[in-house]
């Protein structure tokens, strides 16, 4: 092979090498029907090495909804614990205590879905929490990073921050079980409505 045609192969070899996609989040399908009626206020505030967040959601609607706000951490929930995830396409992430789908992929399998805790709020009633995420913010789904085809990485750079919060209406919760916690699966994404803050620039 003479110079030229080293030099040509391995210009295009970086080239389609530089071409490939970074590994992206899965896809999160939206909710099926309307949302319920809640009343829901959250503020998102970033402090020295910290993200503040609170949040409060009152259940407006004739039915008990469920809040998927208890999100496992080292087999216990801790009310700090949150998924971090970012929006694709965008400098966006997004920080929140809810359902997501098991990811669509055939190199990598799971024994069962992992699941989220949740808490019963009656009509009428309501539930808030406040808690601290640690900066830098670091990538937390409940599948992991890897699907099979590399680890998902946050967007670089972070420019906004947004908290969202899954709500369920108990009529139409899949897999519910005496441990009140609902499975990461389409099954819940679907009948899954997400409650969000405004975005806040980090």
């Amino acid at each position: 092979m003479t110079r030229t045609k080293r030099l040509f192969a391995g210009g295009l070899a970086a080239l389609l090498g530089g071409c490939s996609a970074a590994p992206a989040e899965p896809a999160d399908p939206p909710a099926s029907g309307a949302p319920p009626a809640v009343g829901f206020t959250a503020d998102v505030r970033v402090e020295g090495q910290s993200v503040h967040i609170s949040y409060q959601l009152t259940n407006q609607s004739p039915d008990e909804l469920l809040v998927l706000n208890r999100v496992p951490a080292g087999g216990k929930t801790d009310p700090n614990a949150v998924y971090i995830v970012g929006r694709s396409g965008t400098h966006v992430v997004e920080i929140g205590k809810r359902a997501f789908a098991m990811p669509d992929t055939d190199k990598v399998s799971w024994a069962q879905a992992f699941r989220v805790g949740v808490t019963k709020v009656p009509p009428g009633q309501s539930v808030g929490e406040q808690l601290t995420v640690p900066l830098p913010l670091k990538r937390n789904h409940p599948y992991g990073d890897d699907y099979g085809d590399g680890a998902i990485s946050l967007p670089d750079p972070i420019e906004q921050i947004v908290f969202c919060l899954g709500v369920v209406r108990a009529s139409e919760a899949k897999g519910l079980a005496a441990d009140e916690t609902l499975p990461h699966l389409s099954s819940t994404t679907s009948v899954q409505h997400l409650f969000c803050s405004n975005p806040v620039d980090l």
